[in-house]
């Protein structure tokens, strides 16, 4: 019988506060990590997701930190090795034609969150939840190097 786990799955709610932030950003990069991803690319999908955060934060919730968010992460090993990340919210204020980059070209601090996550993640999708809130769906499946070994994922099966 083969017990390689090829798909595990968590689930989290926590408060949208920063100080949440950096348990996430870690819990991000070591799922990746475990599955498979490179250092820099397991960096670059908690950056993703970190910017996700600060969004929902700031455009979201207005920076209240009693705001709440479901983090689920799914992660494949076979066929390919694949993340994907759902983050709920519930907001109310939000208007998904607003959720757009800035001009790369105005150079100013601020504004390159969306930018960022879709040039880092394979898919990225926002869409409004039946019960209320925005959904954002993010999937990043790894890119083959002749130099990366095949790495399991640890956790339970899905």
């Amino acid at each position: 019988m083969n017990t390689e786990r090829t798909t595990t799955q968590f689930t989290i709610e926590f408060p949208i506060s920063p100080a949440w932030f950096q348990t996430i950003r870690r819990l991000m990069s070591t799922s990746s990590k475990q599955c498979g991803f490179s250092d820099r690319d397991a960096g670059q999908i908690s950056m993703a997701v970190d910017e996700a955060m600060a969004n929902i934060h700031k455009h979201g919730y207005q920076l209240d930190k009693s705001g709440r968010v479901t983090l689920q992460v799914t992660t494949h090993i076979t066929p390919a090795t694949r993340i994907d990340i759902q983050l709920d919210d519930e907001t109310e204020h939000v208007d998904l034609e607003s959720i757009r980059s800035r001009e790369l070209e105005d150079i100013r601090p601020g504004g390159l969150g969306v930018h960022l996550i879709q040039t880092i993640m394979d898919e990225s999708n926002w869409s409004k939840r039946e019960s209320g809130g925005v959904r954002l769906v993010l999937s990043k499946k790894r890119k083959n190097h002749p130099h990366m070994k095949s790495v399991k994922c640890e956790g339970t099966h899905g």
